[in-house]
């Protein structure tokens, strides 16, 4: 598992694990859920250009960071063997975040169901 994901009061918190604190060069991510457009399972994601890679790592079937792609930062950490979940930003510094981690349709029907009860 790359990161723990939980939703914590009014807030997303992301905390990668283990060594991949330090290849995605980041502790933890804290979102606000009214900044968060929505959530799915999108492993095709992978196949597609990451963009520029700064800060972060990229090696093959693992990326971990900060990729800058059509003006926009997209925050990595997943495996290509992990089920991926996206989460679409909104007034953040990422425009998505892209995750590995455990029973992601668990926290993808979880974000969406929360999302639309602060509306």
């Amino acid at each position: 598992m790359e990161n723990k994901v939980s939703l914590t009061g009014n807030k997303l918190v992301v905390v990668p694990q283990g060594i991949n604190k330090i290849f995605a060069v980041k502790k933890r991510l804290e979102i606000p859920l009214k900044n968060i457009d929505g959530a799915t399972i999108d492993n095709g994601i992978l196949n597609e250009f990451r963009g520029l890679k700064a800060p972060g790592t990229s090696i093959p079937g693992f990326y971990a960071g900060t990729f800058h792609k059509n003006n926009e930062k997209t925050f990595f950490n997943v495996k290509r063997t992990s089920t991926v979940v996206v989460i679409q930003l909104r007034n953040e510094k990422y425009a998505r975040l892209v995750l590995g981690v455990e029973n992601g349709r668990k926290l993808v029907d979880e974000i969406n169901n929360t999302i639309k009860t602060q509306d």
